[in-house]
């Protein structure tokens, strides 16, 4: 018995000795973490968010009177933190992330978790390039993502990196905190002041379905331009809608996109000629507070060549060839800075969506990349 004892006593002293080697990293000693929480912050620190100064909830992205004049499911959708970013300067090779989220479903059958409810942390290199961090996160009631080994060139940056840290894409964060070790330093980066780039659209737009928070098409279009952009895209809810239109046009945009088409149905005349009024309408809109601002209205992606389903073909066909006449019209009665980006352009390929709608993240580069080439024309990039 008692060695039976001494054996259950020294299987113990091992499983506990495994854990703590396992848990500093290959047996190196944890450093005391000092923390930040952005919302103790005195100052705006949050970027990608239009109404910064009128929210009900720190991370929502419409401002709180919005829930009484949209619908609720759009509301909802408002909620989850697509396209918000938080940046900081750290000097430190140990980055933690401790956070929380709302929403107790992590992830749907044809979108990760580390999109719908991962962050994602990148960081400016001095040649203009990215370097991403790679992580594998500890999902609990709080989900840990420990950033360690971040030493990538450093005599390059002897006062630290500047880091960009997305949200997730399809959840609500109830709060998150920053840690480094204390002997570092950390500096909050404030948002840019810089106009935005305004995005009004769909599930898409959202970031269904990227793998990673990072890869929606308008995160990497924000890192290719450099320009800080507005993500409103809701799942589902992008539908031209006044209301909506309204709360845009309070925003003093580099350019408004709207891409709402995935969210529309023009397969028979009344329809199609209501979308073609819808449109038709939310420019004019736009025009009477921004009267220079470029407006660009995206085509519909959804029809993927050689596809074997003519149903959906048609309904391409049919959405984009309403678009196309509200922009015609549109040209004809002399409204200025118009463009049109034809669905094709998105080419998302056979390969490139996870359903036949939502883009993989092949079909999310691919987005980016369309609107790269057609932005940096129209605000004269090149």
């Amino acid at each position: 018995m008692k060695n039976l004892n001494m054996r259950k006593y020294f299987l113990l002293i091992s499983v506990v000795l495994l854990n703590i080697h396992f848990a500093n990293g290959q047996g190196k000693v944890m450093e005391k973490l000092k923390w930040w929480d952005p919302q103790q912050s005195n100052a705006p620190v949050v970027e990608g968010q239009g109404w910064p100064n009128e929210l009900k909830n720190f991370y929502d992205r419409l401002p709180a009177r919005a829930e009484q004049s949209v619908r609720k499911w759009l509301w909802d959708f408002s909620r989850n933190s697509a396209g918000l970013n938080l940046k900081f300067m750290t000097d430190a090779e140990t980055i933690e992330i401790r956070y929380v989220l709302e929403n107790k479903e992590r992830s749907m059958f044809h979108f990760p978790a580390t999109g719908v409810s991962g962050i994602d942390l990148y960081s400016l290199n001095k040649d203009g390039s990215w370097a991403w961090a790679d992580n594998v996160p500890a999902l609990g009631d709080t989900i840990v993502y420990r950033y360690e080994n971040l030493n990538l060139n450093n005599a390059d940056y002897i006062d630290g990196r500047v880091y960009q840290l997305y949200l997730p894409l399809y959840n609500n964060v109830k709060w998150l905190k920053i840690g480094v070790p204390e002997k570092n330093q950390f500096i909050p980066v404030p948002p840019r002041t810089e106009k935005p780039i305004v995005v009004y659209g769909t599930s898409i737009a959202q970031g269904g379905c990227a793998s990673r928070a990072g890869m929606a098409w308008t995160a990497i279009l924000e890192r290719e331009l450099g320009i800080p952009l507005i993500n409103l895209g809701f799942s589902a809810n992008g539908r031209v809608e006044p209301e909506v239109i309204d709360l845009i046009n309070e925003i003093d945009a580099k350019v408004f996109v709207i891409d709402c088409l995935p969210n529309l149905n023009a397969n028979n005349p009344s329809a199609a000629k209501e979308i073609e009024e819808k449109y038709i309408n939310a420019v004019k809109k736009i025009r009477t507070k921004h009267p220079k601002t470029p407006v660009l209205l995206t085509g519909y992606s959804g029809f993927i060549g050689n596809r074997l389903d003519s149903g959906k073909r048609n309904t391409a066909i049919n959405l984009n060839q309403t678009l196309d006449l509200a922009y015609r019209r549109l040209k004809a009665e002399g409204v200025k800075a118009i463009y049109l980006l034809p669905g094709r352009k998105l080419y998302l390929g056979t390969d490139g969506t996870v359903d036949g709608l939502h883009p993989s993240d092949l079909g999310m580069h691919r987005h980016a990349m369309a609107y790269k080439e057609i932005l940096q024309k129209i605000l004269k990039l090149n």
